[in-house]
């Protein structure tokens, strides 16, 4: 074996290397060329990667990545949906989701009319349509898709005082932010009991869902969910769910307020789909052992 080695070919562009804290002494390492770097509401990153094509960072973390997004997006929409029968679903609100990949992932079904996606980042949106066009939903179905840019809470309280409905809402934001008395994440006030109160008022008869993070290393955060959930709705209204996104580093969490069962599918599935099954959809609910120190 030679000692010395020999140069690489050139790229054509600079190299980055970007450390996601997950955990004390715990990275997750990107090595890759930076696409796009902005500061705005958030820090908003595109990075090309070998493997992970190209990821989007917001605030230092990883919101997605090319390569397994649909995992994330499948779970948080078809397994809400799919628990609910024919016919129940008319309007969707999602919270957040400006990359619109929920969207993109909602109006697969003809019976939705309108799907409202309120994320209070603008910049986001372009991102993606600039850099993640695989997120958008097909033109086909962009007219039953209303894209607000505002902040969510505020959207809901008006909706509330106007005395609308929903049959579905989607919380899909960034995780709260636990690290400080004066939050970075503009997602924060998502995750709490005065928002779901509103939601409770908003979709009366609907399904709610949240994410909830990566329990393994965001523990506090199933707790904080699953405390607001269980403080605002019945209890025998309140589940979770989770699914193995492989960049999140593990098994990330769902809650979930169902007045149905919803571990048992109750429509047929569709077709075009890379992750979310009816065996898998019963599957999620299976939580590990270890997940009842907060379940």
């Amino acid at each position: 074996m030679s000692i010395m080695g020999k140069t690489v070919p050139t790229s054509g562009g600079v190299r980055y290397l970007i450390g996601e804290f997950v955990q004390q002494g715990y990275y997750h390492v990107y090595e890759g060329e930076l696409l796009h770097s902005e500061r705005s509401l958030q820090s908003l990153l595109v990075l090309e990667h070998p493997f992970w094509k190209r990821i989007l960072f917001i605030n230092g973390l990883v919101q997605f990545t090319l390569r397994d997004e649909f995992v994330y997006h499948e779970a948080i929409v078809h397994i809400p949906v799919q628990a609910m029968p024919e016919g129940r679903i008319k309007r969707v609100l999602i919270c957040g989701g400006g990359d619109l990949g929920a969207a993109r992932e909602v109006l697969k079904y003809p019976e939705v009319q309108e799907v409202i996606v309120a994320d209070i980042d603008p910049r986001v949106t372009e991102i993606v349509k600039g850099f993640f066009p695989e997120l958008m939903p097909p033109p086909s179905h962009i007219s039953r898709l209303k894209l607000i840019h505002t902040d969510a809470f505020r959207l809901v309280k008006e909706y509330v005082s106007k005395g609308e409905t929903f049959d579905l809402v989607i919380v899909d934001s960034t995780d709260p932010d636990v690290s400080s008395e004066r939050p970075v994440e503009l997602s924060h006030s998502l995750f709490g009991k005065e928002f779901h109160e509103l939601l409770k008022i908003l979709a009366p008869n609907g399904i709610i869902v949240q994410q909830a993070g990566t329990p393994f290393t965001m523990k506090n955060i199933l707790e904080i969910c699953l405390k607001t959930f269980r403080e605002v709705y019945p209890p025998q209204e309140v589940f979770c769910y989770r699914a193995n996104i492989p960049s999140f580093g593990g098994d990330s969490a769902f809650v979930i307020r169902s007045q149905v069962d919803p571990k048992t599918p109750k429509r047929n599935s569709l077709p075009d789909l890379k992750y979310y099954s009816h065996e898998l959809h019963t599957a999620s609910f299976s939580l590990p052992k270890f997940w009842k120190e907060v379940v």
